[in-house]
């Protein structure tokens, strides 16, 4: 699969929300949007809603802050299948 990224964001790339107990978002995919290409990220933790945000507001540490590779967060699995 292609690794798609925008500059310094890329599709699989991880941000905390710059609040004391943030949530980290993932971005699953990219898209390329007039002014301003956009982002559509989702919770680690609650994949159920994703938001599009612009890239440029990704990019400011006053809302959003990258989070480094070791530091990666892993969605919950509890081994039991759910909606099938």
């Amino acid at each position: 699969m292609a690794h798609q990224s925008h500059g310094p964001v890329a599709v699989g790339d991880q941000f905390k929300l710059a609040t004391p107990n943030g949530p980290i978002f993932e971005v699953i995919k990219i898209r390329e949007m007039a002014p301003v290409d956009h982002a559509l990220i989702t919770k680690v933790r609650d994949t159920k809603s994703p938001t599009l945000i612009a890239i440029t507001t990704l990019l400011d540490r006053d809302f959003y802050i990258p989070v480094p590779p070791e530091r990666r967060q892993m969605p919950d699995n509890d081994g039991i299948l759910r909606g099938i």
